[in-house]
C-alpha cells in the first residue's frame, strides 16, 4: 500500500514460505486456544517482536508508559485470540491490537495533544543521511508536528496512522473504534487542514520541496 509521504507499511512483508509461515500460526494459534501451556510460551516469543516494534514506532521507546504498554497489548492479545479469524496475517493482527491499545492509553491520559511518534530513530537516521542538510528536516519535521498539534486529535491520529504508519483505513477504525467512513473522512479532512497549514507557514513548503529532491536524489 502507498502512502501519501512514502512511507512503507508497519507490517512485515511475505518472503517465498509466506504461506507456510500462515499455515504454522494457524497451528499455533490452535494449540493456544486449546490451553497448551507450551504453545502459549511459543505464541508470546511469536508476537513480541512486532508488539515491541508498534509500541516503538506510535509511543516512543522513553514514554514512561511503555513498558506498560507492551504488557498491555501482550493481555490484550491472549484475550482476543478466540477472536481472531486469521482474516489477516499474524502481524497484521499483533500490530493492530498494539497500535488500539497505545491508542487507548493516550485518551486516558486526556493528552489531546499528544500525537503518535512521526519517525522511528532508525528511520530519522536514515533520511537525514539522504539530505545535505539534516538540522533542516529535523526543523521541518517540527514544524510539520506543531501544525499537526493544531488539528483535531483524532484527524491528526488517522492521518499519521495511515500516511505515516501505512495502516489501511480497515485497521484504522479496529484501532480507533470509529466506522470506515468516519476514518475515511477524517483522513480527508487530516490531509485539507494539514497541507492547507503547510501552504500558509511561509517557507515550509520550498524546504519540503528542496528536502523531498534531496532524498529522491540520494
Amino acid at each position: 500500500m502507498k502512502t501519501t509521504l512514502g512511507n512503507q507499511p508497519l507490517r512485515l512483508l511475505k518472503g517465498s514460505n509466506g504461506e507456510a509461515s500462515e499455515v504454522a500460526d494457524a497451528d499455533l494459534l490452535q494449540s493456544v486456544r486449546t490451553g497448551d501451556a507450551r504453545a502459549a510460551a511459543r505464541f508470546h516469543d511469536r508476537v513480541v517482536p512486532v508488539v515491541t516494534r508498534t509500541v516503538s514506532r506510535l509511543l516512543g521507546s522513553r514514554d514512561p508508559d511503555y513498558d506498560d504498554a507492551i504488557q498491555q497489548s501482550l493481555i490484550e492479545l491472549v484475550v482476543t485470540v478466540d477472536r481472531f479469524l486469521g482474516q489477516c496475517p499474524l502481524d497484521a493482527w499483533t500490530s493492530i491490537i498494539s497500535a488500539r491499545v497505545v491508542y487507548r492509553q493516550l485518551r486516558r491520559r486526556k493528552l489531546e495533544r499528544r500525537l503518535f511518534v512521526m519517525q522511528s530513530p532508525e528511520t530519522m537516521d536514515t533520511v537525514s543521511r539522504s539530505v545535505s542538510n539534516p538540522a533542516m528536516l529535523r526543523m521541518a519535521i517540527r514544524r510539520i508536528e506543531t501544525h499537526l498539534h493544531s488539528i483535531d486529535s483524532k484527524k491528526a491520529w488517522t492521518f499519521i496512522l495511515h500516511d505515516v504508519h501505512g495502516y489501511s483505513l480497515a485497521e484504522i477504525s479496529e484501532i480507533t473504534g470509529g466506522s470506515l467512513a468516519a476514518v475515511q473522512t477524517r483522513l480527508v479532512r487530516a490531509r485539507k487542514e494539514l497541507h492547507g497549514r503547510i501552504l500558509e507557514s511561509g517557507d515550509l513548503p520550498s524546504q519540503l520541496i528542496d528536502l523531498i529532491s534531496q532524498v529522491g536524489a540520494g
